[in-house]
């Protein structure tokens, strides 16, 4: 890799971050919201280095979570073709349909399984924070946003969808042998209303949900026009609120629709048309909470401290980041690491939340880094200080080429991640003071 000079057009750019990490550094005292940068690593069964403790909370479903309302439609053929003798090309589309609702309740089982383990960590830091006598309204405040998201957007979704769409499967396969009375009139049951009485009564405990996460974004929408002067966190918070509104209003009409129409199927047709929309409707949303508005963090703690300033300091650093990198990813890498320090790559690599992942890399898959470290050892512990010190010409070749290909390959993503979260946190942090105000 080339460690000579950047051309001159890019030492602005270069200057621009370093004043922003400066920034950053005058506010992270005192709390503990960047990226850890001090790990420890334990082998496992396959002989390879892992995280020993990943106490972090994976708020981001699958996105084939969003097929799970269209998985529940698969009773179409039992409910329209519901007569004796069943015709052939019916029994093909039961058949098709139930497997498919099968199937997806088995992905739902496993989505609920990360989900429930994401409110136990949810739960866990609620009750950690409200123990501690100093005032945290803010951190209690994405605290419990994050619970009832994992309870309503996540866990309710695969535990309601997740079952419907198990009886619906079972009562379409037995809707194939519908000549013998009693298989019919339990297949009836369990394809029609049995079936679709979850997904209809979460749709209305789902609206509950849909319409305080849009007031509560209202809210916060008043407070950063009132209180933030940052233009370019301004912008992207209130980017961000816009799409949280409108993501809020999709699923709630969604589901409402969705789940009151499903209770129609077992005698008419028509709804399922409305259901396919619906269906398609759902995967969007679920897209749009994938890549727009939810994201993965860490647990906050005692002494976690939501500070206006360093949030914002910490907003412009990363959007200036991402958009250098979306200008052209390879040219903006290139030119940044070669301009670089190891010092400043590796605190890049911390505040852009890919630290634990390069040392991951380097632990079990590079060449001469690794044999740096006694392997007979149970944990190994590993900072930025510990990489410093490692001078070797192939050892910082490898520490480079390793950052490298983080960035390119998922310096984007995780930006936008920790981008998000950010955000969220700025926007309880002006909603908590916009309450202060009014109290006092």
């Amino acid at each position: 890799m080339t460690t000579g000079s950047p051309p001159s057009v890019n030492s602005d750019s270069v200057l621009d971050l370093e004043k922003e990490a400066v920034a950053v550094d005058q506010h992270s005292d005192g709390h503990n919201h960047v990226p850890p940068s001090s790990l420890t690593f334990v082998r496992v069964a396959n002989g390879e280095y892992s995280l020993s403790t990943t106490r972090r909370i994976r708020s981001i479903p699958p996105l084939a979570i969003g097929f799970l309302d269209l998985a529940n439609s698969g009773d179409f053929a039992a409910n329209v073709f519901n007569h004796v003798p069943v015709p052939v090309y019916a029994i093909v589309l039961m058949a098709i349909g139930a497997t498919v609702a099968l199937i997806m309740s088995f992905v739902a089982l496993h989505d609920f399984t990360c989900s429930w383990k994401n409110i136990k960590l949810l739960r866990e830091e609620w009750a950690c924070l409200k123990s501690v006598d100093a005032d945290k309204s803010a951190e209690l405040e994405i605290s419990h946003r994050d619970l009832g998201t994992e309870i309503f957007d996540r866990a309710g979704v695969d535990v309601a969808m997740g079952i419907g769409a198990f009886l619906i499967a079972i009562g379409t396969y037995m809707a194939i042998g519908g000549a013998n009375h009693k298989v019919w009139f339990a297949s009836n049951l369990l394809s029609g209303y049995i079936g679709n009485a979850l997904p209809a009564l979460y749709g209305i405990c789902n609206v509950g949900w849909s319409v305080h996460i849009w007031t509560r974004a209202h809210k916060q929408h008043c407070a950063v026009s009132k209180h933030l002067q940052d233009d370019i966190a301004k912008q992207l918070l209130l980017t961000r609120l816009r799409k949280t509104q409108g993501h809020a209003i999709l699923t709630g009409v969604v589901c409402l629709v969705s789940g009151a129409l499903s209770m129609v199927t077992p005698t008419h047709w028509w709804p399922y048309p409305v259901l396919l929309v619906c269906g398609l409707a759902f995967i969007y949303s679920t897209w749009v909470y994938r890549h727009q508005i939810g994201y993965e963090r860490r647990m906050l703690k005692e002494g976690t401290i939501l500070d206006e300033g360093f949030l914002t300091a910490e907003l412009r650093f990363l959007h200036s980041t991402k958009t250098a990198m979306q200008r052209n990813l390879s040219d903006w890498v290139t030119l940044q690491l070669a301009d670089m320090s190891i010092s400043d790559l590796l605190g890049l690599l911390v505040r852009c939340d890919l630290f634990d992942d390069l040392c991951s890399t380097l632990l079990n898959k590079s060449h001469s880094v690794k044999h740096h470290f006694d392997n007979s050892l149970p944990s190994t512990p590993i900072d930025q200080q510990t990489l410093l010190n490692l001078e070797k010409p192939e050892q910082v070749a490898e520490i480079f080429g390793c950052a490298r290909s983080h960035l390119e390959q998922y310096g984007l993503q995780s930006i936008s991640i920790r981008e998000r979260y950010l955000l969220e946190c700025l926007g309880a942090c002006l909603l908590h003071r916009k309450g202060d105000e009014k109290d006092g």
